[in-house]
């Protein structure tokens, strides 16, 4: 364990109680951290105002619990329901209200994209910097 601690990798006795990631010792614990706080504020204070994606080790599973919410609140067959995103322009910890239908999210990662505040739209990436 020592080792790991110097290497900055999340000890091997860890692994297996802890959630899987690739980031070094000094990312991972904060992120545990900042985990742990998101889900006891929503088990002690309730349903949050945004829910944060990265908290969850199976984001799908959540996704598929607000689907068959709205299903159920609506009595449709869950195969007929599908997402639909409204990009608001307040960050997570900015929300003051519940929607009445569907879930508010934020943390969410775009992989080899970009969202674009001025357009409202999902616009390519930058291009990397050269490396000098």
């Amino acid at each position: 364990m020592a080792t790991r601690f110097l290497d900055n990798k999340v000890p091997t006795q860890w692994e297996g109680v802890g959630y899987p990631s690739l980031k070094p010792l000094s990312s991972w614990v904060p992120d545990l951290i900042a985990r742990v706080q998101f889900l006891s504020k929503w088990l002690y204070e309730g349903m949050p105002k945004s829910y944060w994606v990265p908290a969850f080790f199976f984001p799908q599973g959540f996704m598929t619990a607000a689907l068959q919410s709205y299903a159920r609140k609506t009595q449709t067959p869950i195969d007929f329901v599908q997402f639909r995103t409204n990009v608001k322009e307040v960050f997570g910890d900015e929300i003051d209200e519940k929607p009445d239908d569907g879930v508010n999210i934020h943390g969410l990662y775009l992989q080899g994209a970009k969202w674009d505040f001025g357009r409202s739209s999902v616009e390519d990436s930058d291009p990397r910097c050269p490396i000098i």
